[in-house]
């Protein structure tokens, strides 16, 4: 059976990020990258105004795909959160629910830092980012660069650090797992098992080499994961549609 992965770009990213996945992927698992507006193919459209307005525009893309294929979420970072909050926007219009809800690179809701990233000055916005790594150097040095890159990532931390996420009460009925940089210094000393109180069935935490960019750096093993949850639980979800 085919299951379609739908990734979430974290804050700054845009879906390319997701494009080198493919190769490794098994076959049975088609990769859908979302793109959001503002980057990417759709660079010349208005960054959204809030989170609601990029969940109302990301099902108006999706609804259409959400056939009687299986899918799931994956999302880094900004776009963890982004695929929580899709699950549920697509669980109350299309009345579905993913097989599978991976979150990488960040806290739960309720654990967001008091740090509002989106208000800081432009050079100490500047360093919180190097410290995170990831970004290229020359975006730092090349003032043209700097002047695309930073105003498209404060918005999106803004919508982040401002919205109001769904209560832990309204649970995602599929199995969540948690991917970690184990340097990661935007989840340090944050208990990322409390994942597990936003679904109502398993959640798994899994950790990897590397800091808050880690799938980038090891994007084999990353993906390998991927493949070994989402093989299970396709099959898992085949032998129930059978029975």
């Amino acid at each position: 059976m085919k299951c379609k992965l739908f990734c979430l770009p974290y804050a700054g990213g845009s879906a390319t990020n997701y494009m080198r996945w493919k190769r490794h992927l098994h076959g049975h698992i088609e990769l859908h990258p979302v793109e959001l507006a503002g980057r990417g193919r759709r660079l010349l459209e208005p960054h959204y105004g809030s989170m609601d307005e990029m969940i109302e525009d990301l099902y108006g893309y999706l609804e259409p795909q959400l056939d009687e294929a299986d899918f799931a979420f994956f999302g880094h970072s900004m776009g963890a959160l982004v695929a929580y909050e899709l699950a549920h926007a697509v669980r109350k219009k299309k009345g579905r629910e993913p097989i599978h809800l991976f979150v990488s690179g960040t806290y739960p809701p309720h654990a967001r830092r008091n740090l509002t990233l989106h208000l800081l000055s432009d050079a100490r916005l500047q360093q919180e980012i190097k410290l995170l790594g990831g970004t290229e150097d020359e975006v730092f040095e090349r003032e043209e660069l700097l002047r695309l890159f930073l105003p498209g990532l404060r918005r999106d931390l803004e919508l982040v650090e401002t919205h109001c996420f769904k209560s832990r009460e309204e649970l995602i009925p599929c199995d969540i797992s948690v991917l970690n940089g184990k340097e990661d210094k935007a989840t340090e000393g944050i208990n990322l098992m409390e994942w597990s109180a936003y679904g109502s069935r398993d959640c798994q935490l899994y950790e990897f080499e590397g800091g808050h960019f880690f799938i980038n750096e090891h994007t084999e093993q990353v993906v390998s994961l991927i493949n070994d949850v989402l093989s299970s639980s396709v099959e898992l979800m085949s032998t129930k549609k059978e029975s």
